[in-house]
């Protein structure tokens, strides 16, 4: 087998109703020299066995049957990748046909971005749309205010294996691992989003657990790098996230918060978003 140009880093965790399609949506890519790097995080399911019933020379499947966490297990995948570049995923999101394509292309037309994203459509599990999050195209617009998160998906990344393996993620930045990278490479590194749409992303009823431990996470690891006054402005905003937070899930408004803050997708886009999701369900 020829050495790939891209590793698709997938780590997963109990995620047998979704990896599936995900996967597929590889399988159906434009650009075919990729390697998917399936790292199972310790799933109590039949997640890695769905994995491995894939019969593609490509996709590589591992797991110690632990829970290390997101961090530590795309560590992994950053050692064992063979491209040159290396693109993220998630075990419940699906990657539109040509994301790969588009992407690699708008880096070679962009050699001084180090990292690129690009735009998604929020869909619910059953696949109806929420809207799209069309983030900033330049890096000081994705960057204007790095205490309180970058304008990049994190499931979107994709940029040189070399640019991950000098930064790396922290293992211990639990639920904030992307924000915590982008914000130690800002300093040294360009950022930009590709502005077209090129992943599904799965968004279910706001978990708040989830989201509050995101907050405190995020909280603890900016305090790594900022000041007295930055960890205080940075703790007074996301204090107040959380009771909008609270507020939204105690008002069961979350359907039409989500909603709302999303922009519309034009026919165009709706049509394919259709065509991308009956391709992998």
């Amino acid at each position: 087998m020829s050495t790939p140009l891209i590793s698709i880093a997938m780590p997963f965790y109990n995620s047998e109703r979704t990896i599936g399609a995900s996967i597929r949506s590889i399988l159906l890519q434009s650009h075919s020299n990729w390697e998917l790097l399936l790292c199972d995080d310790g799933s109590t399911d039949a997640s890695r066995e769905m994995a491995r019933a894939f019969n593609d020379p490509r996709i590589v499947v591992w797991g110690d049957q632990q829970r290390l966490q997101l961090g530590a297990r795309l560590n992994e995948c950053l050692d064992r990748a063979s491209g040159e570049y290396v693109a993220r995923m998630d075990a419940d999101d699906i990657a539109y046909p040509q994301r790969l394509e588009k992407q690699l292309r708008f880096l070679a037309d962009h050699p001084d971005v180090d990292l690129t994203g690009g735009w998604a459509v929020i869909f619910a599990d059953s696949g109806a749309p929420f809207g799209k999050r069309n983030n900033p195209v330049a890096h000081a617009d994705i960057a204007r205010r790095p205490r309180h998160w970058f304008k990049l998906m994190h499931p979107t990344f994709m940029g040189k294996t070399s640019w991950f393996r000098r930064y790396r993620y922290r293992a211990d930045a639990i639920r904030c691992e992307d924000m915590d990278l982008l914000f130690r490479a800002c300093a040294g590194s360009r950022f930009a989003n590709f502005p077209e749409v090129v992943l599904g992303y799965r968004q279910g009823s706001i978990n708040l657990g989830k989201c509050l431990r995101g907050r405190w996470m995020w909280c603890r690891c900016s305090a790594r790098y900022l000041n007295s006054v930055g960890r205080l402005q940075v703790a007074a905003v996301e204090a107040l996230k959380s009771c909008w937070d609270v507020l939204t899930v105690a008002t069961r408004a979350d359907t039409a918060w989500l909603r709302s803050r999303y922009a519309a997708l034009t026919e165009e886009e709706l049509q394919e978003w259709r065509r991308v999701w009956a391709s992998v369900s």
